[in-house]
């Protein structure tokens, strides 16, 4: 088999993985527990901007600053990148004392660069979410809008993901 035939057969797996055909509940609460993050934290967004959040690791800031010489923000849309240390602490709870570390939450073995939310809305209808993924995984772009998942994009290498938000951002918002 071809290269080119693996990379066809590994997305459609994690396509089919991912995806019930019509609407699906748990499309449509991840894109509510997306909508209710990015309405939180929608004071401190800007149209046409990207932002984060104010103290990052140096990877992370290398990383952002990267996304912003390479995504254009469209005039009216937000977008918010989420740094892996923040999910971390957003998701290990410092109230749980005994709260068990594991890669998906250790943000020095972190399985991804981020993920960079994006909606062309004030009520985040139509939501962008894209997951800078290490290998073996692969980086991808989700599209939601009204609670469907209406477009899923992967990629071969994180810095691919990237190139291509700008288009997506446009087309989708």
């Amino acid at each position: 088999m071809t290269e080119s035939n693996d990379i066809n057969r590994q997305i459609s797996e994690t396509i089919a993985g991912r995806v019930r055909v019509g609407d699906d509940l748990i499309v449509a609460g991840w894109q509510d527990y997306l909508k209710q993050f990015l309405a939180r934290l929608k004071p401190y967004m800007a149209k046409g901007r990207m932002v984060t959040f104010q103290h990052l690791l140096p990877d992370e800031k290398a990383f952002f600053e990267n996304l912003m010489n390479t995504v254009t923000v469209p005039d009216h849309a937000v977008s918010l990148y989420l740094p892996p240390s923040v999910r971390y602490q957003m998701l290990v709870s410092n109230h749980e004392p005994h709260a068990r570390v594991t890669q998906d939450h250790d943000p020095d073995n972190s399985p991804d660069a981020g993920i960079l939310l994006a909606s062309g809305s004030e009520g985040f209808e139509v939501i962008l979410n894209a997951l800078f993924a290490f290998a073996p995984s692969l980086p991808a772009v989700d599209v939601y809008d009204h609670g469907q998942l209406i477009g899923g994009y992967t990629y071969n290498r994180i810095d691919d993901c990237p190139e291509a938000l700008s288009e997506l951002m446009r087309t989708h918002l």
